[in-house]
């Protein structure tokens, strides 16, 4: 008899599979489901950012300058302008780090590169596209500018970079504000605050990098506090980003035809599986999507953190022929 409730128990629903066998079976599913949607916004660090504020700074920088000469050839006016600006500045602690992104940039620009759309700058300047970020982008493309502008004066440079920095970290914050506090979240938004602390800290690191800042305390204490911020922004996200997401029905020939689907906040909808409540298909959407972007933002914090000793030793290196 109790071999024969057993049965029952395991084949009851006509399902062939204990109820644990039929959780596991709708997990699998279900995170087989949510990674079929391709269209969910990045909201981590630019590549630009990530690699050329890295510890390998200088051999990026001798790539991309590799690329442009190859882009546009020949490239003797171009190339002079450069071995003018940087005469006899090679090795120096002001082409590594953001210094090589800066240079980066100048490159770009005195090569006349056929699409703009290519620029590092452009790259950029498109995390920063929400109009609530204008005023990030503001102070970074100035910082950017001032790298070079000033890249044989340490002393000058230094000065413009404690200037624009207190500029800088001001309009980040009331860019979070604005969206923890008066509600104006968005991926774009988040995408922007995400990079603006990311160049933030670059900007701290580079600072003790040229001798301005003698220790690498505040760049620690700011790297913390941007990664005590994650939390609540990303609470933030999820909470909008649900708002905007529903479940909806399809109709074939009859009411009772119905087929469930769910539809992102970025319209791409798909089916999906009936008996999964639209609560826990947004959690499954939202952890595949997000919070894998949170955990890749987060260990970017804390690499740079923990590399800082190598990073604001840097010199970077730029061969110019």
């Amino acid at each position: 008899m109790c071999v024969h409730a057993a049965r029952n128990q395991k084949h009851r629903m006509g399902s062939g599979m204990s109820e644990e066998e039929r959780t596991d079976r709708i997990r699998d599913n279900l995170e087989k489901d949510v990674k079929k949607f391709r269209n969910c916004p990045d909201v981590t660090v630019n590549r630009a950012v990530v690699m050329f504020c890295s510890s390998s700074s200088s051999e990026l920088l001798q790539q991309h300058l590799s690329d442009r000469k190859q882009r546009n050839f020949p490239a003797a006016d171009w190339m002079k302008r450069l071995a003018e600006k940087l005469a006899n500045l090679s090795p120096d602690p002001k082409l590594a780090g953001l210094g090589a992104l800066a240079i980066g940039v100048f490159i770009d620009i005195i090569s006349a590169s056929s699409s703009s759309s290519e620029t590092l700058k452009e790259a950029l300047r498109c995390v920063f596209a929400e109009e609530k970020a204008s005023e990030v982008w503001d102070h970074i493309d100035e910082c950017l500018k001032r790298c070079v502008m000033h890249i044989n004066n340490t002393e000058e440079l230094v000065g413009d970079i404690r200037r624009i920095e207190v500029q800088l970290s001001a309009a980040i914050t009331r860019l979070k504000n604005s969206m923890v506090r008066d509600g104006h979240m968005t991926s774009e938004a988040l995408k922007a605050w995400v990079n603006g602390a990311a160049f933030h800290i670059q900007v701290l690191i580079h600072l003790v990098r040229l001798g301005g800042n003698q220790s690498c305390d505040p760049v620690e204490r700011l790297i913390s506090a941007y990664l005590s911020d994650l939390d609540p922004l990303f609470k933030k996200h999820k909470e909008a980003v649900e708002k905007k997401c529903r479940k909806g029905y399809t109709f074939n020939e009859s009411p009772w035809s119905a087929w469930p689907y769910f539809e992102t906040e970025e319209g791409e909808s798909r089916s999906t599986i009936p008996s999964v409540r639209f609560e826990r298909y947004f959690e499954a959407y939202y952890e595949e999507h997000y919070s894998r972007q949170k955990d890749e933002i987060r260990r970017h914090f804390m690499t740079v953190r923990d590399e800082l000793p190598r990073l604001v030793s840097l010199v970077g290196h730029l061969s110019v022929q």
